[in-house]
């Protein structure tokens, strides 16, 4: 049985840079991080996330920019969500860290609950990112430490269909850890930024990808929400009809009404143990 999931109002996405983003990948340049709530400060995090959560929010996804090295500037914010936990300990955290260091991936242990980590390492997803003083090899040191030292969910991101990129590679190294869950998504050419000018991603080699993906981890492969309106119904139905993956991220209605597709208010990254609470 494939799970669709959508955020509506048990799941908030939060950018703690509000729109600002040191990196400006072409395919983004800020546009998707300034759709988020901004909540910049720690304090504001807090007021924020109790508020929410009394109104019957239970899980945050927490996102926003990265500074030049391809980090988001958690740290600060780790007080005031861990005093959120322990407040509110069927509170659920995501969190999209970039290239953390060792020590900050320890301190997540104890109060992120899911780890949702883009994976750039493919030659053209590295380029992209315009990151100072990384290389490639840094994306799987992180990934490295976040499955040796982090939180128990670690979820690979992996950007199918970048122009002229391969990725066959960074789909066996990310399987190689073993991760909870491996998650795609699919280049998306955006009206306003510099990727505009390039083609939507074929859906055959998009399949391609997801099926060597399904084959090395057995299954456990998912749909993330950035992928092309114009191939989406045909992407998720295949994906549905084959079995490729065994969750979907905002999928198509046709979709979801065609194979009945049961529904989650949250990330698709969300564990099994939690998805009851989630249920639409």
């Amino acid at each position: 049985m494939v799970l669709g999931f959508i955020t509506f109002r048990k799941f908030a996405v939060i950018s703690i840079t509000g729109g600002s983003c040191s990196l400006n990948c072409f395919y983004c340049t800020s546009k998707y991080i300034s759709s988020m709530e901004g909540v910049m400060t720690p304090e504001t995090m807090h007021k924020y996330v109790k508020k929410r959560y009394e109104m019957g929010v239970k899980g945050f996804l927490i996102s926003g920019g990265f500074n030049k090295r391809g980090e988001l500037p958690i740290r600060p914010y780790l007080p005031v969500l861990k005093r959120l936990k322990k407040e509110n300990p069927d509170i659920i955290f995501n969190i999209h860290p970039g290239l953390l260091d060792k020590s900050t991936i320890e301190e997540l242990k104890d109060v992120v609950d899911i780890v949702d980590y883009e994976f750039a390492y493919s030659p053209k997803a590295f380029q992209s990112k315009g990151l100072s003083g990384r290389s490639r090899e840094d994306y799987l040191k992180v990934l490295e430490m976040l499955i040796d030292y982090g939180p128990k969910y670690i979820v690979p991101h992996i950007m199918l269909g970048l122009p002229n990129d391969d990725v066959a590679e960074s789909i066996k190294v990310a399987s190689s850890f073993k991760p909870y869950l491996l998650n795609f998504l699919v280049f998306i050419p955006t009206k306003g930024t510099p990727s505009q000018v390039f083609k939507v991603p074929e859906v055959e080699e998009t399949v391609k990808m997801i099926e060597l993906g399904n084959r090395l981890m057995q299954g456990r492969v998912s749909l993330g929400c950035m992928r092309p309106h114009a191939i989406k119904d045909k992407l998720d139905k295949i994906s549905v009809e084959k079995g490729l993956v065994q969750r979907i991220a905002n999928p198509s209605p046709r979709v979801v009404k065609e194979f009945n597709l049961p529904m989650y208010d949250a990330c698709c990254s969300l564990p099994e143990e939690y998805l009851e609470y989630f249920k639409l």
